[in-house]
């Protein structure tokens, strides 16, 4: 996980980031409460991955291993609990190697969030998550840390590795090392009841702390005598070429959650260090922030904990029981978020609206239904049910989600499915219908089959 300039590439061993990002949201069941409880601790995987390759270092790795690790754990401000293990991969050993971390971090729970997605009209018919970790994988390169094998492990034969071995990039991966030694990250990472949104705040935290640490180290005491609106511009600016290039070959929810733990998580770190009463970045992992509306506002996640702030993400759920009963299984379930609502908008948005439109968020939840026996190939409905801070936040994303339909090409189809809330949208798309409700504070966004959607809307009726 680290952001070379003007290449980019993947930390916490590449395909993880990925598979994480969606891991556990798609078996998730929701349950009545007023509010997020914290996460339990789901132990980490018992499946166990083939031994890495015994080979030592070269010497010219294995004094950067020296150096590095010792600059790390000084600036962090942690001590080595043991020494830190590092790995050099053939390109074919680093691609396998990611391959199996995939598997074994995502399996079922990637193929569900692949079906909400498609669902939703988020991704397109056909993607596949677990195909997307490897195309990341196939276009990232360098040094990356595995929290799996707890081990740094760097790219032998490739044309970049020399940039992978930068002391300032390694820095960021040996700051991974620590993370793992002092709070272990698979526990973190895994917690369960586990959300999408909930995953991306934990993943600014982890990329944050360790950009912290490796923008120090490249630049010394005048990074932290930044303001944070110029870490945040310094670090988007780093993101225009990954933008340009890897970023848009994925859809925009993927790039910009991507962008958003080190860019943003850059930034909340850095802001925690500054609060006043200062605050130590090993505070952050035992009260860590619980939804990426805490990142992306740091004074939100300050208020939170002194008891002040009303910024607590809103448990949203609709009755899967009355849909169950109805003849629909819950496929997948979890919320967004503000960076995952506003991920999905810049597919269809100009950033800046994007950004605006996503600001007022207040808790959601997206589901995908099947219908019972359909198996993958069954018919499905997509369900978005969003809140908001104030009636005009959910207009303005009512607004957004309305440019975003037109964007994709869908075309008004009135408003006959549509009779309730204050203001709505029917949206036809190819095979599918999209009512979007406004209803006060909060918005509902229903997808599926046009005979499906009369009675699914009645099934969401109070």
């Amino acid at each position: 996980m680290h952001t070379p300039a003007p290449r980019v590439t993947f930390h916490l061993a590449i395909a993880s980031a990925v598979v994480l990002i969606f891991a556990a949201c798609g078996l998730e069941r929701s349950t009545p409460r007023r509010v997020m409880q914290p996460a339990t601790v789901l132990l980490p995987p018992t499946r166990s991955l083939p031994p890495l390759p015994v080979r030592p270092l070269s010497p010219r790795l294995e004094a950067a291993r020296e150096r590095v690790a010792a600059a790390a754990a000084a600036m962090r401000g942690l001590e080595w609990k043991s020494k830190p293990g590092m790995t050099e991969l053939t390109g074919w050993e680093y691609g396998t190697r990611t391959k199996e971390v995939a598997e074994t971090l995502g399996g079922d729970d990637l193929k569900a969030l692949s079906q909400l997605a498609v669902a939703g009209g988020i991704l397109p018919e056909g993607t596949d998550l677990a195909t997307l970790a490897v195309s990341f994988t196939a276009l990232s390169s360098g040094a990356t840390y595995s929290p799996l094998d707890r081990q740094v492990l760097v790219l032998a034969d490739d044309s970049k590795t020399e940039s992978a071995r930068s002391d300032s990039l390694l820095t960021h991966e040996f700051v991974h090392s620590l993370q793992d030694q002092h709070f272990d990250l698979l526990s973190l990472l895994l917690a369960r009841p586990y959300n999408f949104d909930r995953a991306e705040a934990l993943f600014a935290l982890v990329e944050g702390d360790a950009m912290n640490v490796q923008r120090r180290f490249e630049n010394g005491p005048a990074w932290s005598r930044r303001s944070l609106e110029d870490i945040a511009r310094q670090e988007d600016e780093r993101f225009a070429e990954y933008r340009r290039g890897i970023g848009a070959l994925f859809p925009p929810l993927l790039t910009e959650t991507f962008i958003f733990r080190y860019r943003d998580g850059a930034r909340f770190v850095e802001a925690i260090r500054r609060a006043r009463p200062p605050r130590s970045t090993d505070e952050i992992y035992r009260r860590p922030p619980r939804s990426s509306e805490q990142v992306l506002h740091p004074e939100k996640y300050l208020a939170a904990l002194t008891g002040a702030g009303r910024d607590e993400p809103r448990e949203v759920s609709v009755d899967e029981q009355r849909f169950n009963a109805g003849g629909w299984q819950t496929r997948a379930s979890t919320p967004l978020g503000e960076i995952g609502v506003r991920g999905l908008l810049m597919a269809g948005v100009p950033g800046r609206e994007a950004v605006r439109a996503a600001a007022g968020w207040g808790g959601d939840r997206a589901y995908v239904f099947e219908r019972s026996g359909g198996g993958l190939g069954g018919t499905s409905l997509f369900i978005w049910r969003t809140v908001w801070d104030k009636r005009e936040d959910a207009q303005e994303f009512w607004r957004a989600y309305g440019a975003l339909l037109r964007h994709r090409a869908g075309r008004e189809a009135g408003d006959s499915l549509a009779p309730g809330g204050e203001s709505s949208l029917v949206w036809r798309e190819a095979a599918h219908l999209t009512v979007v409700r406004l209803d006060g504070d909060s918005v509902l966004v229903v997808r599926g089959n046009e005979n499906d959607l009369p009675a699914a809307l009645q099934l969401l009726q109070n």
